[in-house]
């Protein structure tokens, strides 16, 4: 496992210096990074009306001005391993946006549901929504502050030998994030990238239980997640800006915060509970 991360880590610093490379040398493409073409993850912009990004991680489309609607990838990939679609959207505004300072709101939900056999189910409802704001004081640096809550909703269903428990299980999770962007050419942006989770609600599983046809009860019990709190990251990385084409490459130390929805991923390596290397990737085109 180590040496599987390490090969990881290796190939990505590696893939991080060549596009720096190319990103730094002389191009006649047109380069994104200008004053009215900003970075969209992690900040205050968003797509102006009709503009559209299509990538690995996330699609995204300008409805009106200052106003966007995502979707995430990934959630539908997992829904298509589980045989369940994860429908998700998510709806982001820029409703002020000046020369040096952007403010931005967003929310979204995630739904679907893990079937684990014919006798269990569980059906889960995520709604992150964000405030965040992007400060620019010079054209070369940018600053980006802002906070995300989640909250979570599971329920599901055990049948086993006549007996039937069901219940819900309800997780707030609360994630502050801010980024430094530096602009080190028209192609080349430097970024780094700090997450920390301040506040996790403890998981309450409240339910009922029918055993036979003649008892039925109640089930209430709390699960500790001191696994969660505190829970943090830096990831240091870069965003090339081409043409169309944009890679954006980060490999930083922490817990995984799941793209968009908020959700996180404790550290497992080397043992449960402690940081682990985490990698930002995404390749996209906007137009």
């Amino acid at each position: 496992m180590r040496q599987i991360l390490r090969k990881l880590l290796l190939v990505a610093v590696v893939a991080s210096v060549l596009a720096a490379g190319i990103g730094s040398s002389p191009s006649s493409v047109r380069a994104y990074h200008t004053y009215r073409e900003r970075l969209l993850d992690d900040s205050a912009y968003s797509l102006e009306r009709r503009e559209a990004r299509l990538g690995l991680m996330q699609m995204s489309y300008g409805i009106l001005d200052e106003l966007q609607v995502t979707t995430y990838t990934y959630p539908w990939i997992l829904g298509a391993i589980f045989q369940r679609v994860a429908p998700n959207v998510e709806l982001k505004s820029t409703f002020y946006d000046r020369r040096k300072l952007a403010l931005s709101a967003s929310v979204g939900f995630v739904t679907g549901t893990i079937t684990q056999s014919d006798s269990a189910k569980l059906r889960y409802f995520i709604v992150p929504t964000a405030i965040t704001a992007s400060v620019r004081p010079t054209s070369l640096i940018s600053f980006h502050l802002g906070g995300k809550f989640t909250a979570t909703d599971f329920s599901g269903i055990v049948q086993a030998e006549g007996n039937d428990v069901g219940g819900a299980v309800v997780v707030n999770l609360l994630q502050v994030f801010g980024m430094l962007e530096w602009r080190l050419s028209r192609v080349t942006a430097f970024t780094f990238l700090v997450r920390w989770a301040p506040y996790v609600s403890n998981s309450v599983l409240r339910g009922d239980i029918t055993i036979g046809d003649d008892t039925e009860g109640t089930i209430e019990a709390e699960v500790d997640t001191d696994d969660l709190k505190n829970a943090w990251a830096l990831v240091p990385g870069f965003t090339f800006s081409w043409a169309r084409t944009n890679l954006k490459l980060g490999v930083g130390y922490g817990d995984l915060f799941l793209p968009g929805i908020g959700l996180l991923v404790p550290g497992a390596f080397p043992r449960r509970g402690t940081p682990t290397p985490v990698l930002e990737f995404d390749i996209f085109v906007r137009f």
